[in-house]
């Protein structure tokens, strides 16, 4: 696979720190396939760009893309729309960069179909590829991973294709192996890009389409628009609405804005420019009105731990800050909104109970595929939970991603899994208490990885009580933060005391 290891000179740092051992057998064996995989791309990407530009059609794409170059550069319009599009996507004195491309990519799995948005990440990464091959002459057309996380990235996918192979529901596996292999290469371009030091323009294009997405679940609450019934206990039924915003179930909407607004929030301090902190604001606000709306209490306990993480990470002194607005806002909110929050801890709440049951068939199922699992994909536990399920309790998965997870891979996939989970933040935090002590030099480059880190562990806080990996677009917005939090780490390490991180060259 793309990306499999780090393996030039800023990197040789961290191995002679001893973070891996550079003559070992493993990290030889890794190395020569990597090599050997970049020349096979760059070799492709040579013949097909020769074949390109030597047939009709490449003459002809050449020549329309000169002409629509000059129109946008003459256009009025092109020029006012270009610089509001620059506003939203881009940061203050940033330019439009192919982490520019891949957010918006990220942001359009708000608005588009999971098949849309695979098909386009696919036609971005084929050229993000041609143009690295062609323009940039380098012998790796992507940054490689460090190689404490090759092994259990690598190992995660055989224990996929294994799931996928075995599975009771092949064919539907099949496509969820799809979903995955979608996954790993939007965690690979994410690291890549990071570890270039353009994490930013790959987060606010995602956190403008979120916003965009707000808007339209704050209209729906002025609308007055009327969600299913089902969706609430009968006691909250005629006092609160839940929006979803351009989803189709709420909570898939508050998992998307839980996985915005912590980056929002570390931007809007990070940021020196006044620009940036306008718009920032406008969408913290705007993405904290549509998660309270959403009336998910999953993802406000979720958001409250990615802040205090967060907080933790960045500057203790949010917490006194996160405190007292949390304090305020109990005074402040509606009874409902504290009553609903407080739901969250009662079985008298028939959500709650409805999960109990769920779980205890879940558990009953797991216990008989332990170390087998039943298959990759939802799809997979639907055709088997039946025999299990108590007191007529049907459900779509697990409504826990732990359990879903162990169900799906087995007991030895799983702990692979968890082995990844796991290692990404703790290499990121292995760079992150390394620039401890370096006063506003540390606050300012480590204000994205303390947002993506939060966000990701209140996401997977929230998923101990619901199934987060269900929806793949707000999946693969979880990998590529972890994606990007290795790749700032990686940045942050390669640099000298004192350096900036490079915002040019690849971490490798």
């Amino acid at each position: 696979m793309m990306g499999s290891f780090v393996t030039s000179e800023g990197p040789t740092k961290i191995l002679r720190s001893g973070d891996v051992r550079q003559g070992s057998q493993a990290y030889r064996s890794i190395e020569s396939a990597t090599r050997r995989l970049d020349s096979i791309i760059c070799a492709f990407f040579s013949w097909f760009d020769c074949v390109f530009h030597h047939s009709l059609i490449g003459e002809g794409v050449l020549y329309l893309g000169q002409k629509g170059a000059t129109w946008v550069s003459s256009s009025f319009f092109a020029k006012w729309s270009g610089w509001f599009l620059r506003l939203l996507f881009t940061p203050c004195n940033q330019p439009v960069t192919e982490g520019t491309f891949f957010g918006i990519i990220l942001a359009l799995g708000a608005f588009v179909s999971t098949d849309m948005q695979i098909l386009s990440f696919a036609v971005f990464l084929f050229i993000l590829l041609w143009r690295r091959v062609t323009l940039e002459q380098c012998g790796s057309p992507l940054a490689h991973l460090p190689f404490q996380l090759v092994l259990p990235f690598m190992f995660l996918f055989l224990f996929i294709a294994g799931a996928t192979v075995s599975s009771v529901a092949p064919g539907q596996s099949l496509m969820n192996f799809v979903l995955w292999c979608f996954n790993g290469l939007v965690f690979l371009v994410a690291f890549d890009t990071a570890s270039r030091g353009r994490e930013d323009s790959v987060i606010w294009p995602f956190l403008t389409g979120v916003t965009l997405s707000s808007m339209v679940g704050i209209y729906q609450h002025l609308s007055g628009w009327q969600p299913p019934r089902s969706w609430l206990d009968a006691k909250f039924e005629d006092e609160i609405v839940r929006v979803v915003g351009t989803f189709r179930n709420p909570t898939f909407f508050a998992e998307m804005i839980g996985l915005a607004l912590p980056l929002s929030l570390a931007l809007l301090i990070k940021n020196k420019s006044l620009r940036d902190k306008v718009v920032l604001l406008v969408y913290v606000l705007i993405q904290g009105t549509a998660l309270v709306l959403t009336w998910s209490r999953g993802a406000w306990l979720g958001f409250i731990a990615s802040f205090a993480i967060m907080a933790v990470l960045f500057d203790k002194r949010l917490l006194i800050v996160g405190l007292g607005l949390a304090i305020a806002g109990v005074i402040v909110a509606p009874p409902v909104l504290v009553e609903r929050l407080l739901s969250s801890f009662t079985l008298d709440d028939s959500s709650n109970s409805y999960r109990l049951f769920i779980w205890r068939g879940s558990i009953a199922l797991l216990r008989d595929n332990l170390f087998r699992g039943v298959g990759l994909g939802a799809e997979s536990f639907v055709q088997i939970y039946p025999e299990y399920m108590i007191i007529q309790t049907p459900a779509p998965h697990a409504h826990s991603t732990y359990l879903q997870m162990l169900i799906e891979l087995g007991l030895c996939g799983f702990l692979v899994l968890m082995w990844l989970l796991l290692a990404c933040p703790w290499y990121a935090m292995a760079a992150l208490f390394a620039e401890k002590g370096r006063g506003f030099e540390r606050w300012a480059y480590t204000g994205v990885l303390s947002g993506v880190v939060g966000a990701a562990a209140g996401h997977m806080l929230q998923g101990v009580v619901e199934h987060t990996w269900y929806n793949p677009q707000i999946t693969a917005i979880f990998w590529a933060w972890l994606g990007v939090a290795v790749g700032v780490s990686c940045a942050l390490r390669s640099r000298g005391p004192g350096e900036a991180p490079c915002k040019e060259a690849p971490c490798n």
